[in-house]
């Protein structure tokens, strides 16, 4: 079984869309999608509760209410109910492919994969899947300077995954894939799989502001580094790294606006 978490707060123009990415997949086996109502006001939930009642599929739905705790606690509660062997993250504003999931598995099953992610796209629609699939393996100094994939389209064995940090409001997901990583091999699929409902650090997202996320960042670096001790020398690097992002970001949009 998979099971798809997917937090929803205030997204009654786009979480229809997004149940029926995952309830449409070609995936055979069983799909236990998990919603979580993260305290919204625009009546959202109601459109999960109708898309519950008129499932005609085999996918299992719930919808779980809570009140407002942000993205990480919503996600961790998904994860607390969560029955299946792989989990797989999907946000209320994205949609799937109709092959991801079902590439994804196999993939890992047949290369004996714990943790992928993969590349995504801003298109309307998806263009027609390439018959190569290149998974490259990504290393831990990789992901430690780069988010490698973005989180509706990780999928990773239930067993090695672990919980958002609720204390982090940016790049807690970033976070997360490193604390796996320092365990784990983690890996990369070049394949768009997934189409976002807004781009990286748009306006609207919570990527949005710029400088939250550089402090989330480092202090991902901080975290990171206290549960890696052989970084500790390395740490005023990455910090440094990560403002000179921050300022590199400033420069590009500046020139953007002239």
């Amino acid at each position: 079984m998979v099971c798809v978490i997917i937090p929803c707060f205030n997204a009654k123009d786009s979480i229809q869309a997004t149940l029926n990415s995952v309830i449409h997949q070609t995936y055979q086996e069983e799909i236990e999608i998990i919603v979580i109502n993260d305290g919204s006001t625009d009546g959202c939930e109601k459109l999960v509760e109708d898309t519950i009642a008129n499932n005609q599929t085999s996918r299992v739905i719930h919808l779980i209410n809570k009140p407002n705790g942000g993205v990480s606690s919503a996600r961790n509660r998904g994860m607390q109910e969560c029955r299946g062997e792989y989990i797989a993250f999907l946000d209320s504003d994205d949609e799937w492919h109709p092959q991801k999931l079902e590439i994804a598995i196999h993939l890992m099953k047949e290369k004996n994969i714990d943790f992928l992610g993969h590349s995504y796209t801003l298109e309307k629609n998806f263009n027609t899947i390439s018959q190569e699939k290149k998974v490259t393996k990504v290393s831990f100094l990789q992901l430690l300077l780069k988010n490698f994939a973005v989180t509706p389209s990780i999928v990773i064995k239930k067993e090695i995954c672990s919980y958002f940090n609720e204390n982090m409001t940016h790049t807690e997901d970033h976070e997360l894939w490193l604390r796996v990583a320092l365990q784990h091999d983690v890996y990369y699929l070049d394949l768009p799989l997934v189409k976002l409902g807004r781009a990286e650090l748009s306006q609207g997202g919570l990527s949005a502001n710029r400088w939250a996320m550089r402090k989330g960042e480092m202090k991902m670096y901080k975290n990171i580094v206290m549960l890696k001790k052989t970084l500790i020398p390395v740490f005023p690097f990455l910090i440094f790294f990560s403002l000179m992002k921050h300022v590199r970001q400033i420069l590009k949009a500046s020139f953007a606006k002239n």
